[in-house]
């Protein structure tokens, strides 16, 4: 899936390394067939290795097409660093690509590029390939233009990895204090205000995505602040790990997106039918040891409105 930096060019191809004709006429022929895909002008890729990505495997890919299109050197951020850092996006991921240029360039874009001349960055990762923005530098340019969800998905990501580094990606544990660091040397002219209630709120505990969408509406809705990611002991004695926890209501708040019954890191090997099951022992069995539970979707996190009447009728205050 374009993954390793060794085989991903495999499936990508320049049109203009096309040399002949007869090379230009039977590379076109594929693409009216649609066994090739335009990712941007000149730029294709594998149809069948296309259609068997998700739509983060996706931008991935429009990353790595649109850096052989880029000038040597040049550091891609925003959300196109936050793709290869492999941090949520909570809504569609933008078709162009993002980089960091200089001031004096100006802040032209194109088809292909959309630039940001905010101050270069001082260090810049390699991942897969692909220079891109530290990990710090990515969340605090997301946090001063994305909303205020997004953004707090993003850092609590971020800070999630201390404890929970990704596979293939460089170590990088960073803290609060980092953001603020990073924030500081960048000379933004809008955004810092919205960055720093962004970095304030920040928590790593948070587990997913869902979790820190459902953070920012129990938040906006003026709700009491849960603990997360909590243990407690079923009437079985057994312990398990919940999403949030009032200990003033005695109540548990589960968020239970879609990938939870089908992301292989979630299921363990069971099947989802068997992991669904699970769940219904899991509560059953907190229940029992006389905890409240309420369980919400990706319907309610993101409704701010609905989430806090869910919530307020479960006897959260």
């Amino acid at each position: 899936m374009l993954l390793s930096t060794v085989d991903w060019y495999d499936h990508l191809f320049l049109t203009r390394d096309l040399a002949t004709p007869g090379e230009r006429s039977a590379f076109f022929a594929r693409a009216r067939r649609g066994q090739v895909i335009a990712i941007y002008r000149g730029v294709y890729v594998e149809a069948s290795e296309w259609h068997s990505m998700d739509r983060h495997a996706q931008s991935r890919a429009r990353v790595k097409a649109a850096s052989l299109l880029a000038p040597p050197g040049t550091v891609f951020s925003h959300q196109s660093a936050a793709a290869l850092w492999r941090l949520p996006s909570v809504g569609a991921w933008p078709v162009k690509a993002h980089v960091l240029a200089a001031v004096s360039a100006g802040g032209r874009s194109t088809g292909v590029f959309e630039r940001h001349t905010i101050g270069a960055s001082s260090t810049a990762v390699i991942i897969e390939g692909v220079h891109v923005t530290t990990l710090a530098r990515t969340v605090v340019d997301l946090a001063s233009r994305e909303s205020f969800g997004h953004a707090v998905a993003v850092a609590d990501a971020a800070l999630h990895r201390a404890a929970h580094p990704v596979d293939g990606l460089p170590a990088a544990p960073v803290t609060r204090d980092d953001f603020f660091r990073e924030l500081e040397s960048i000379p933004l002219k809008h955004g810092s205000v919205m960055a720093r209630r962004v970095i304030d709120f920040a928590d790593g505990a948070a587990d997913r995505p869902g979790e820190s969408m459902s953070r920012v509406g129990m938040h906006l809705a003026r709700l009491t602040p849960p603990r997360l990611q909590v243990s407690l002991a079923g009437a079985s004695g057994r312990i398990y790990i919940v999403d949030f926890w009032w200990p003033q209501f005695n109540m548990i708040g589960e968020f239970d997106g879609r990938g939870k019954y089908s992301d292989p890191q979630f299921l363990r090997g069971r099947t989802p039918e068997q992991t669904l099951y699970d769940e219904k022992l899991r509560e059953d069995d907190l229940r029992s040891a006389g905890h409240g539970m309420t369980r919400w979707n990706w319907a309610l996190a993101i409704s701010p409105t609905r989430l806090g009447g869910h919530l307020r009728a479960a006897g959260i205050r």
